[in-house]
């Protein structure tokens, strides 16, 4: 099962190098990184190409995260795709997860993370917000009919 992951960046440099150490200590490499430049004017494409991610210019931008998920997602060649936000720093075992239940339930569609019980935040509502979403995450419905584009995996056939 071959995964591309998409990252959308719009001036993200603060955060996208830590995103990107996530991924590269990941137990299960993706096939690639693909981040979206969404018209930047910091360092991003340049950070992102240090970590050896293909850089993607979204020319005439910023046109925002969905657009640029959209067009990552028309370059990825993975069978499943995977969106991250550039503030997202997986586990180690986030992509091996993602994969091994979407391997072992070929009936679903679309697996999305949660937030972390103890989030790293710049602040009290920072940390607050992600304390918030963990908490709805862990204690909403098993299925959803929505998804979580800040750290969710998708078939690209769907």
């Amino acid at each position: 099962m071959d995964i591309s992951v998409i990252l959308p960046v719009y001036n993200g440099a603060r955060t996208l190098g830590r995103c990107l150490e996530g991924l590269a200590a990941s137990s299960r490499p993706p096939a690639e990184v693909l981040v979206v430049d969404d018209g930047s004017t910091d360092d991003s494409a340049s950070l992102a190409a240090l970590f050896g991610a293909q850089v993607i210019p979204l020319p005439g931008g910023p046109y925002g995260p969905a657009r640029a998920r959209n067009h990552g997602a028309a370059a990825a060649g993975g069978e499943v795709l995977v969106f991250l936000d550039a503030d997202v720093v997986v586990h180690p075992d986030t992509l091996a997860r993602m994969e091994r239940y979407l391997r072992e339930h070929p009936e679903t569609d679309a697996v999305f993370g949660s937030y972390d019980p103890e989030p790293p935040g710049d602040g009290i509502v920072s940390r607050f917000k992600n304390l918030f979403h963990h908490f709805v995450h862990q204690h909403g419905q098993a299925e959803a009919s929505t998804f979580w584009a800040g750290c969710g995996a998708i078939r690209r056939s769907v």
